[in-house]
């Protein structure tokens, strides 16, 4: 369960880093290109609240260490500050929506990091079940 958990957390990490390069992506075709409106960002930005939730609850049965669940619950707030705050403060508050496209940076980075950290625990439990046992002459 806890490895099965492990490995759930880092497809949905690399999932929700995925998607958030691609969420810059659009937001220059819209911004630079000019080629579509801004409802697939739209979209797009509330599909990952979704890898976000099952990273809460895996981090969780995976037994992630508590400095991984910390980041996990930072990685939530800055996606909800950005996504569900600061977006809809462009007609009262134009300054402090303008930090909206600079938290996708640290989505962006702590996303890497978790999902890095997790890979490394996923990888570290598969060599130790893989490589046999030393025996010590005595």
């Amino acid at each position: 369960m806890i490895e099965a958990s492990r490995i759930v957390y880092l497809v949905t990490s690399s999932l929700f880093l995925i998607g958030v390069t691609v969420q810059v992506f659009l937001a220059g075709m819209v911004v630079v290109a000019l080629q579509m409106g801004w409802a697939n960002h739209r979209d797009l930005g509330q599909t990952l609240a979704l890898p976000l939730l099952i990273m809460l609850i895996t981090a969780y049965l995976g037994r992630l260490p508590r400095s991984m669940k910390w980041l996990t619950w930072l990685l939530f707030a800055v996606y909800l500050i950005q996504a569900d705050v600061i977006i809809f403060l462009r007609a009262s508050m134009p300054v402090v929506s303008a930090f909206h496209p600079v938290l996708s940076l640290v989505d962006f980075v702590l996303a890497t990091i978790l999902a890095y950290q997790t890979w490394i625990l996923v990888r570290d439990a598969r060599e130790e079940r893989t490589t046999p046992p030393k025996y010590v002459e005595a």
